[in-house]
């Protein structure tokens, strides 16, 4: 039986923006949990990082990893309005 042939070069629904203000207080009170909401990779490795950290510095590793976790939501909500407005700036000019 023959596999139909269906078009692939339709565009990717929008994506919605993280919203700054939400990722960085996620991040300020959940720590590397709360970057999830901006970056799941980010997440998974802060997380990793705060338990190794936490248990060789018998916890004092938590600090600088929850400011590490705050600056990378920050960056990674804003990267993700700059790629949202730059797809919305190209489609609108093709």
């Amino acid at each position: 039986m023959p596999v139909p042939d269906f078009p692939t070069d339709h565009p990717l629904p929008a994506r919605e923006p993280k919203n700054v203000r939400t990722a960085v207080l996620l991040a300020l009170f959940l720590g590397p949990l709360g970057l999830f909401y901006a970056s799941a990779a980010g997440g998974v490795f802060c997380t990793f990082l705060l338990i190794v950290l936490g248990l060789f510095t018998v916890g004092m590793g938590i600090l600088p990893v929850w400011g590490v976790s705050l600056l990378w939501a920050y960056l990674a909500a804003t990267h993700s309005h700059a790629e949202v407005e730059d797809a919305a700036r190209s489609a609108s000019e093709a």
